[in-house]
């Protein structure tokens, strides 16, 4: 079973009766718990009896309710757009060490082979000659906004990365022309960027999104950097699952910095002439 599953759920639920209803209400909402409760406890919990927990499950198309286990434990696990080593509860310190170094390994192997560099090109040179980036981003995609203010402001760039829902309306509705809006979304979905991008391109401003290809968002871009995403992070969200928007970051700081005439385009220039204080 897919990770359509909560989906199916939900969908199915009007030709549910009461009780089952209730079933297929807390397993949409609290997954996480149903996948370790027994069905005794989801039973109480609910206020139904075992055999409608068995029909639940049977009406979804399973064998039994530990079948319905299992397959709710795998709509939980986002799916990585290359080879990944799941850690679980029983790794060993060494063994946490070696499957996130290797995933990271992967997941940059596989930006090297999906990323375009046409557009890592055009997505620098218009971020180059703006007047002005705002860099909008929300949920963990947050920090790596904040990454690219950090980097961009080195090089001398003139540009916020703005955080919060209001904040971020109040300046995307205030584009202008000559202004770039950079918009950092895994999915490409989140309702929130995509109307951000459409207001920027209202006032003026040029979009560009790193994100993944064909989705809502890359359709309301005038630039696009494609990047993968995770499949199926609706509950859970992998740690290094924005591993290659950071590389999408650094790879549009050397551009530009190439672009500006630097003699060490792949090195961030000091935050001032004077070397920092150290103990």
């Amino acid at each position: 079973m897919s990770a359509s599953l909560l989906k199916r759920i939900l969908e199915m639920t009007q030709n549910m009766g009461a009780a089952e209803t209730r079933i297929a209400e807390y397993a949409s909402s609290h997954p996480d718990e149903v996948m370790y409760m027994s069905m005794a406890a989801l039973s109480k919990k609910c206020e139904v009896s075992d055999p409608t927990i068995m029909r639940f499950c049977r009406r979804l198309g399973f064998e039994g309710y530990q079948d319905f286990k299992i397959n709710l434990a795998q709509t939980l696990v986002p799916a990585a757009p290359f080879e990944y080593e799941q850690i679980t509860a029983e790794d060993s310190v060494e063994n946490v060490v070696r499957k996130t170094c290797r995933n990271s390994l992967n997941a940059i192997q596989r930006a090297q082979e999906d990323l375009i560099p046409s557009q890592i090109a055009a997505a620098g040179e218009a971020l180059a000659k703006a007047t002005w980036t705002g860099i909008y981003a929300t949920g963990i995609s947050e920090i790596t906004g904040l990454d690219a203010e950090h980097k961009f402001q080195r090089l001398r760039m003139r540009c916020e990365a703005i955080i919060g829902r209001k904040k971020q309306w109040m300046h995307a509705e205030q584009s202008r022309p000559g202004e770039v809006a950079l918009i950092f979304s895994q999915s490409g979905a989140t309702r929130q960027m995509v109307e951000i991008a459409s207001a920027a391109r209202a006032g003026g401003a040029r979009v560009i999104s790193i994100t993944a290809a064909d989705s809502p968002l890359a359709h309301q871009s005038d630039i696009l950097v494609a990047v993968r995403p995770y499949e199926h992070t609706e509950l859970m969200t992998p740690l290094a699952s924005r591993l290659n928007h950071h590389l999408v970051v650094n790879m549009m700081v050397t551009t530009i910095a190439v672009a500006k005439g630097s003699a060490f385009p792949d090195q961030l220039p000091a935050l001032d002439s004077w070397q920092t204080d150290k103990i």
